[in-house]
């Protein structure tokens, strides 16, 4: 039975025990969260402004349309 690893390109990964795996640094953990941060907050404010700007249907944009045939024409 083979005990060697392959990464997802097709290269064989170390062999490296569990307790000598080196801890992730603060600096990259404290970047990790600030990336999430952004990303949530983009997320939050799209949809805010989509939210706040744009009309939930189509058909809602033509109430002021005082004739069918104008309606249909827009």
């Amino acid at each position: 039975m083979l005990t060697e690893k392959f990464d997802a390109y097709g290269e064989i990964l170390p062999e490296v025990p569990r307790d000598k795996r080196e801890a992730a640094t603060t600096a990259s953990v404290a970047l990790g969260r600030i990336g999430q941060y952004v990303f949530w907050s983009l997320v939050v404010i799209i949809l805010s402004a989509r939210i706040a700007y744009y009309p939930v249907s189509p058909a809602s944009a033509f109430r002021t349309a005082s004739e069918p045939q104008q309606t249909v024409t827009r």
